[in-house]
């Protein structure tokens, strides 16, 4: 019983950490903002900074990372460019022209879009309570975003980056779903960080020196970005997957969008207004309904994975 408890409170702990992490990025690219890095600049110091720490301890401690089926790697390279890099520049470039409360709402849309993308392509049936958490999602979002208090306060360009942010998102999970089918997670995290490095070099036409790595706050913000922000999140997310399972651990990271408001009041002096705290629990309570499975379904599953493995 006590070892079950210390896995239980060690992935509890590391799922918290990853929220905290992911939600600490919004604060960050704020922060490179205001040394004067653009968006493309900023999404280029986390990935090059994370891809060559992931390639050193690839090269050093996990070479078999280098042995990949073309197919597999086909994968990664579509979640790579749509879905790391897609949803990285899109969620940058939305945070420009929005609080960061109403950026991350809208970035929150994703299991929404996602299921979407279950029922249009796959023709998923749809159940009461899916329908629900998506009609909780879609209209925490809306509400959030300002349009009900006049069209003059609304970022309109800031609004549809975010929407297509929130797509990119949710396309990085459907593929995501078919990559680690055949690849770890590890896998999947280093091979989408490489393809957004390379895709990067080309976005920035060979001009590396547009960054001012000379500049010791560059390289500052760069790491924490590369970092607290990237790596670190996505290796807690996985402990606490190992330790509590999928389901308990989704539910769970949705820590990481009252917790960036939170953040956002404490280092930006954002606080969000009174339609974005409800919108907000709206779409937590969505997403808390798109991730929940009942212990019968879970049953269910488990009977169903023992027959087909």
């Amino acid at each position: 019983m006590m070892e079950f408890q210390k896995r239980r409170l060690q992935g509890v702990s590391a799922v918290l950490a990853a929220g905290t992490g992911y939600a600490l990025m919004s604060i960050l690219v704020k922060g490179a903002f205001q040394l004067g890095l653009g968006p493309t600049q900023v999404i280029v110091l986390q990935s090059w900074i994370s891809s060559l720490l992931l390639l050193i301890y690839a090269a050093f401690f996990k070479r078999e990372i280098f042995k990949i089926k073309l197919h597999s790697l086909k994968l990664l390279v579509v979640q790579g460019v749509v879905g790391t890099l897609g949803t990285s520049l899109l969620y940058a470039y939305s945070l420009q022209f929005l609080p960061v409360s109403v950026a991350i709402l809208l970035l929150y849309l994703y299991p929404a879009l996602v299921l979407v993308a279950g029922v249009l392509i796959w023709r998923k049936r749809v159940s009461r309570r899916e329908m629900i958490a998506f009609l909780l999602t879609f209209a925490g979002t809306t509400l959030a975003s300002g349009i009900f208090s006049g069209v003059s306060g609304v970022a309109w360009v800031g609004i549809i980056l975010g929407l297509a942010a929130a797509m990119a998102y949710a396309s990085f999970n459907i593929v995501g779903e078919l990559v680690l089918a055949e690849v770890s997670p590890l896998v999947a995290m280093c091979y989408s960080q490489w393809v957004c490095a390379i895709v990067l070099l080309f976005v920035l036409k060979g001009n590396i020196m547009s960054i001012p790595w000379q500049d010791a706050q560059t390289w500052k913000i760069g790491l924490l970005l590369a970092t607290v922000a990237s790596i670190i999140p996505f290796y807690m997310i996985l402990v606490g997957i190992d330790r509590l399972g999928s389901d308990e651990a989704a539910i769970l990271s949705t820590f990481e969008l009252p917790m960036t408001f939170i953040l956002a009041a404490v280092f930006l002096n954002e606080f969000p207004a009174r339609d974005q705290w409800i919108g907000g629990g709206l779409v937590l309570g969505g997403i808390l309904l798109l991730n929940w499975r009942s212990q019968s379904e879970r049953n269910e599953e488990d009977l169903y994975k023992e027959r087909t493995d």
